[in-house]
């Protein structure tokens, strides 16, 4: 029988926030016994800074320029594409989603046999009952409570970390993932592999972890980063104007007040939450080992991105494709897997889809854009010369795009805004912006030539105009109501129930 897959992904994760990472700080006993069993990438990359597109990359191992899906409401489109999942289930897998999946939904629906969603934004936009997780809250009388998307009334801690979630930790959005991916553990067909993919929500927003966990971290006992100093100190000096312009009119997101007080705080919840999300992946593999499956299981973990996590003076994302945001966590555990071996050989999100095709034996198709990272493994192929990062940011001009070499970052902004250089060898932070330095035009130039030879050419299917459109055409959907528009379930439960009868 082929191997198991259990896909375990979260949102917004900062690569270096994990205790096999050697974080001074974060404690992840249940990633690092995964990290001790198999490989570590310490040089992946996603393909996009943001949600839905970089996990399209995942899921269809093309890149951005190939999908132009630039959108974060892509629902209802994509309806061409072949996924991982879709191939895995034609190979006989019994494919499970448990979590946030922030995709096309006719994806997850030809994709997986059973769907538990988490999030809003994966509801049809009629009915937030749809989202399993909302279903469950309701169902307890919790509706209200549901705390993700856009903060409501009285609710801006969920963007700071500044207090607990108001629901138990019993009832959080971790703690349901776990269950729901137990329940299909024990309840799956044993007869055929399975393809699980545990994704949770978070550390993405609400930074809010259930009150038992709130003090987890002690704030004052936190080490912070070396690059705050970037902003908190140096005014992000030698940055793009625009940038510091944005920065100095203390936007909402990312969260930019010099107040390291606050920062401590919201950092200490941050990683409760990821200490919280490495506890649930601790219950399913104590699963897999008591039930004789683990040995036999591919383990994959990942991120769809990462978060500033204090890097640079901030917190949060969609603000320029620096480290921070770019690297993800990568480990790998399959059958027969070297053990607690690190890479440092650049791979990037659209080449998981080869490597797990390769690992189960399951042809690759051609739409694939990646490479297996088994010969980087097993030390018979070098690697990528540079991974690439796209993105359709409106603040800097249109699409931006982002080259990362061995030693190099160029980052490249649209309509005049200019672009970044960083000389990763001389400068890992990447506080000092080498752009404008005569002393680089020659490196500059050649990671020019190779970003424009990436992607000069392509077009936008989804991006912010399609964003916009949905957004003003379902505003008044329940689902969106309650995701985007600050609405409680209290608001709307009347009408969406008389509307039913």
């Amino acid at each position: 029988m082929r191997p198991n897959v259990l896909w375990l992904m979260s949102d917004q994760h900062n690569a270096g926030c994990t205790g096999y990472a050697g974080h001074p700080d974060v404690k992840t006993p249940n990633l690092d016994s995964i990290a001790g069993s198999g490989v570590n990438f310490i040089n992946g990359f996603c393909n996009n800074p943001i949600c839905a597109p970089s996990r399209i990359c995942f899921a269809t191992g093309t890149y951005m320029h190939t999908s132009r899906m630039f959108g974060n409401d892509c629902q209802e489109y994509g309806k061409d594409a072949r996924t991982i999942a879709m191939l895995f289930r034609q190979y006989g897998y019994q494919n499970a989603l448990i979590g946030k999946s922030h995709m096309v939904r006719k994806w997850d629906e030809a994709g997986f046999e059973r769907i538990r969603y988490t999030d809003l934004c994966d509801a049809l936009y009629n009915d937030p009952m749809t989202t399993h997780y909302f279903r469950y809250l309701c169902d307890h009388r919790l509706g209200d409570l549901y705390e993700e998307g856009t903060p409501r009334a009285e609710m801006d801690y969920t963007n700071d970390g500044s207090k607990p979630a108001k629901l138990p930790y019993e009832h959080s959005i971790e703690h349901f993932t776990g269950n729901e991916s137990l329940a299909f553990l024990q309840e799956r067909d044993t007869r055929r592999p399975f393809f699980l993919k545990m994704s949770f929500q978070r550390p993405h927003a609400p930074i809010a972890p259930a009150g038992e966990y709130f003090n987890l971290y002690d704030p004052d006992r936190l080490c912070l980063p070396a690059s705050m100093a970037d902003w908190y100190e140096n005014g992000f000096a030698g940055k793009p104007d625009f940038m510091r312009q944005l920065l100095e009119k203390q936007i909402p997101y990312p969260f930019c007040v010099k107040d390291e007080k606050r920062l401590r705080r919201v950092l200490a919840s941050y990683y409760a939450l990821i200490t919280c999300i490495d506890m649930e992946i601790g219950r399913v593999i104590d699963y897999l080992k008591k039930t004789g499956q683990y040995e036999n299981t591919i383990i994959l973990y990942t991120a769809d991105h990462g978060d500033f996590a204090g890097e640079h003076g901030l917190f949060h994302k969609n603000f320029g494709i620096y480290e921070s945001i770019h690297r993800i966590p990568f480990l790998l555990k399959y059958p027969g897997s070297p053990a607690g071996k690190k890479i440092e050989g650049l791979a990037e999100a659209v080449d998981y889809f080869p490597t797990l095709c390769a690992l189960c034996e399951i042809p690759v198709p051609e739409q694939a854009e990646g490479s297996s990272l088994l010969p980087l493994i097993s030390g018979t192929g070098s690697g990528k010369n540079a991974v690439f990062c796209e993105w359709e940011w409106p603040t800097a001009g249109g699409k931006c795009s982002a080259v990362r070499t061995r030693d190099y970052r160029l980052v490249f902004y649209g309509k005049g805004k200019g672009g970044e250089l960083y000389d990763r060898s001389k400068d890992p932070g990447e506080m000092c912006n080498l752009w404008n330095n005569p002393e680089y035009t020659a490196r500059k130039l050649e990671l020019l030539e190779m970003l424009f030879s990436f992607s000069l050419e392509y077009s936008v299917r989804t991006g912010i105009k399609t964003d916009e459109n949905n957004n003003y055409q379902y505003r008044m959907s329940p689902s969106r109501q309650l995701h985007k528009m600050k609405k409680y379930w209290s608001d709307l439960e009347k009408a969406y129930t008389q509307e039913r009868k």
